[in-house]
C-alpha cells in the first residue's frame, strides 16, 4: 500500500477523540465513514465536528473550501461492517476496554478487506493480543494527543508482528496530515510520553505534598524555564548542552534525593475524594467555578495554538548544530 492507495477512512468510536480524528480526515479530503454505538456520543459528535470546523473556517486564509463540502465527506454508519467494508485505514478509537476493544477488532476483521490497515488509537492497552491474527502484520497503535486538531505529535507503536510497511504509512499518513509521528519498535505500558509524565508526577506530588512551592508557583517556574528549553532541546540533547560528565556526577549526589514511590500522594488524593476532579468539576489544584467548561477549553486551544504557530520550527527535520 503506497499513501496514494489510501481513499477511505473507516472511524470506529466517535467520542472526544474519534470526532476530531473524522473532522481531521475530512479536511485532509479523504472520505469518512464513521461509527458511533451511542446515539448522544454521536450526535455530540456531529456537534463537535461542525464547531471546530466553523472556527478553523474563521482563521484560514484561503477561502476555497466551506464548511458543507467537509461535512459533507464525513459519513455515519449504523454498523461497523458497513463503516469499514470499503476502507483501506480503520481508526478505532473506542473506550478502553480490553473486553469491547476484542469485540470491535472482531468486527471489524469480518468485513474489512484483507489489505486494509488497522490504527488503535489505544493509550494504555496492549492491543496486539486482541487483534485476530491474520490482522496482526497490519496493525499499529497510533496514539494522538488532546486535543488531536492541535497537537502534532503520534506515537506510532509496533507490535511484534507489525510489518516494516504498515509502520511506514502510517508515518507517512501521519506527516501528511500535518502530524509529527514518532515510532516506537516496540510496545511498553504508557508508550513514551506517558511514562515521562508518570515519573515528573511523583516529583510534583511530593514537592506540593511538603509544601515546598505552590502550584501556581510550581507552574510559573516550569513555564519560564525548562518548558520552552525543551522545545529547542527535547530532553536529550539536553544533556550534551549541560555535560555528560556534570549529569553522571549529579545522580550520584547523595544529597539530592528522589521523592518517596508513592502511588496514593495526598495533594492528588484528597482533592479525587471531594469531587475536585479538574475542568470537568470546576475545581481541581486551580478553581475554576463560575466559568462555562466549553469557553475554558476553547481558551487553552486558542493559547496552545499560539504556542504551536511560534515554535513549529523547533519541530522542523533538522538538527541543532
Amino acid at each position: 500500500m503506497r499513501l496514494d492507495d489510501i481513499n477511505e477512512i473507516g472511524i470506529i468510536g466517535l467520542g472526544t477523540m474519534g470526532a476530531v480524528f473524522a473532522q481531521i480526515f475530512a479536511q485532509a479530503g479523504y472520505r469518512v465513514m464513521g461509527y458511533e454505538a451511542n446515539q448522544q456520543s454521536l450526535q455530540t459528535a456531529r456537534n463537535v465536528i461542525r464547531t471546530n470546523l466553523t472556527e478553523h473556517l474563521k482563521r484560514a486564509e484561503s477561502d476555497s473550501e466551506d464548511l458543507e463540502s467537509v461535512m459533507a465527506r464525513i459519513q455515519y454508519r449504523d454498523n461497523i461492517g458497513s463503516a469499514v467494508e470499503y476502507a483501506d485505514i480503520v481508526i478505532e478509537a473506542v473506550n478502553e476496554n480490553r473486553e469491547t476493544k476484542e469485540t470491535v477488532f472482531r468486527e471489524i476483521d469480518s468485513a474489512l478487506p484483507e489489505q486494509s490497515r488497522i490504527l488503535s488509537n489505544t493509550s494504555t492497552l496492549d492491543i496486539y493480543p486482541l487483534v485476530p491474527e491474520r490482522r496482526l502484520p497490519n496493525t499499529i497503535i497510533a496514539h494522538w494527543f488532546a486535543p488531536p486538531h492541535i497537537i502534532p505529535l503520534v506515537e506510532v507503536v509496533k507490535g511484534p508482528q507489525t510489518s516494516d510497511e504498515t509502520a511506514a504509512i502510517t508515518l507517512a499518513l501521519m506527516e501528511a496530515l500535518g502530524k509529527v509521528p514518532v515510532l516506537i519498535k516496540k510496545f511498553v505500558p504508557g508508550f513514551v510520553i506517558n511514562r515521562i509524565l508518570r515519573i515528573i508526577g511523583r516529583e510534583v506530588f511530593h514537592l506540593l505534598e511538603e509544601d515546598i512551592i505552590s502550584p501556581e508557583q510550581l507552574d510559573l517556574a516550569v513555564k519560564a524555564s525548562i518548558a520552552p528549553r525543551m522545545m529547542v532541546l527535547g530532553l536529550v540533547q539536553r544533556y550534551d548542552f549541560t555535560g555528560l560528565d556534570l549529569s553522571a556526577r549529579n545522580l550520584t549526589d547523595e544529597a539530592f534525593y528522589d521523592p518517596p514511590y508513592d502511588n496514593e500522594p495526598e495533594p492528588l488524593v484528597s482533592r479525587v475524594k471531594r469531587g475536585e476532579l479538574g475542568v470537568k468539576a470546576g475545581k481541581g489544584f486551580y478553581d475554576y467555578s463560575g466559568r462555562n467548561t466549553e469557553d475554558i477549553l476553547r481558551e487553552r486551544d486558542t493559547h496552545l495554538k499560539r504556542v504551536f504557530e511560534n515554535t513549529a520550527f523547533c519541530l522542523e527535520k533538522k538538527r541543532l548544530v
